[in-house]
């Protein structure tokens, strides 16, 4: 055989050889679409097949700034860690994830997905971490509140201890601070999420404190959830249990909520007149405390992101009884100059808004509306403001 015939072979060779191989690349390059993630930055839960969500018909009049996202009803909703979706459970306790669309400034949820997560009854609240895919299921039964962890990597829950009274996610999403409370005597501890390995920091003195761990970590806000008596302090503790302080000595004070910053926190403070709640302002750093005017409570504001402007949730009128359902405006307020904005919005459907949370524009307001349970947003640009 001849050179010219070796390479003409050789050239017919390598033609098969190539297209053999850009075949198989083409079948195996195509990019799954990605499931998603809750609060985290690590790989996402496995899903099963996509459940759509029940299309929500908005209640409102045409262009109005308040728009429902869902018709199902959602517990402890959360943006995801790159904003571009949603997170929540439903209340058969089953995990659910949703992408965010926008179409000329109106947001729809999208590829509604149900994660394939055991399902846990009773859930009331999800205590969400800063980093990873695990989290904490508050469960109340109506008489007490426990806890149990979800572990992602395994994909089971592990129930906490009954002697848990309270937690909070350190920042490092790893570790939990926690009250422990055993034989009348309660405890500050340090460990993982499943109490499995901790260090006891240091006694408590009251058996009924609720904890919130500052963002940076190096503190944490306490405070007693039982207590009705005339004076009901707000406490801080050090990350290490050795420095105690008090913060908020005067009054009926129940609730708080720390700033991006970690400087400032908001906590909620029963006026003695009317026993109406109303958001004051502590700054730690300038150590001012000051009531901001806000008839409300924590759970329903939200900080921006800059630490200094909040958005509540204000109720119309006091319920009358207990935790009735409200019908609520929502405000603005810059907590430096105590300037206020109303949004003017104009929409037919009764508003309750909880679980309060800015999408990563600071554009879009969202919260659970208690009144049917779905999940709504508030387009901030389009309702009409009015400074007061």
């Amino acid at each position: 055989m001849n050179k010219k015939a070796i390479a003409i072979l050789g050239a017919i060779f390598l033609l098969i050889v190539g297209t053999l191989g850009f075949l198989v690349y083409s079948k195996y390059s195509t990019k799954a679409p990605a499931s998603g993630l809750t609060v985290a930055t690590t790989t996402p839960l496995s899903a099963v097949t996509p459940t759509p969500v029940a299309a929500a018909t908005p209640t409102s009049t045409p262009g109005s700034s308040i728009v429902q996202l869902t018709s199902n009803q959602v517990i402890s909703p959360a943006l995801f860690f790159n904003g571009s979706g949603i997170t929540y459970f439903d209340n058969q306790g089953n995990l659910y994830q949703a992408n965010l669309q926008n179409n000329n400034g109106q947001l729809t949820l999208t590829g509604n997905t149900k994660l394939d997560v055991p399902a846990k009854s009773g859930v009331t609240k999800i205590l969400w971490p800063s980093k990873g895919n695990d989290f904490i299921a508050e469960i109340n039964n109506g008489t007490s509140t426990t806890y149990s962890y979800f572990n992602s990597a395994a994909a089971t829950y592990t129930d906490l201890p009954p002697q848990v009274e309270s937690l909070d996610w350190m920042p490092n999403g790893t570790q939990v601070m926690y009250i422990w409370l055993q034989n009348g005597k309660s405890s500050l501890s340090l460990g993982s999420p499943d109490t499995k390995t901790y260090q006891t920091l240091a006694p408590m003195w009251e058996n009924d404190d609720q904890l919130s761990v500052s963002p940076d970590g190096s503190q944490a806000l306490y405070f007693e959830t039982n207590n009705t008596g005339a004076n009901n302090f707000i406490n801080s503790v050090s990350a290490d249990g050795k420095i105690f302080k008090g913060l908020v000595k005067v009054g009926q004070n129940y609730g708080v909520l720390w700033s991006p910053d970690g400087q400032k926190f908001l906590f909620g403070k029963k006026d003695p007149e009317t026993q109406e709640y109303q958001i004051w302002y502590n700054n730690l750093t300038a150590d001012i405390v000051e009531n901001l005017g806000l008839f409300t409570t924590v759970d329903k504001v939200v900080w921006g992101s800059d630490s200094n402007t909040i958005y509540a949730a204000v109720p119309n009128s006091q319920p009358s009884v207990g935790n009735a359902l409200t019908v609520d405006s929502f405000y603005k307020m810059d907590t430096t100059t105590l300037s206020k904005t109303q949004y003017q919005t104009s929409t037919s459907t009764p508003v309750d808004g909880e679980n309060l949370f800015l999408d990563s524009t600071g554009q879009n307001l969202f919260f659970k509306n208690a009144q049917d349970g779905g999940l709504y947003y508030l387009n901030l640009s389009q309702a009409q403001a009015q400074g007061q």
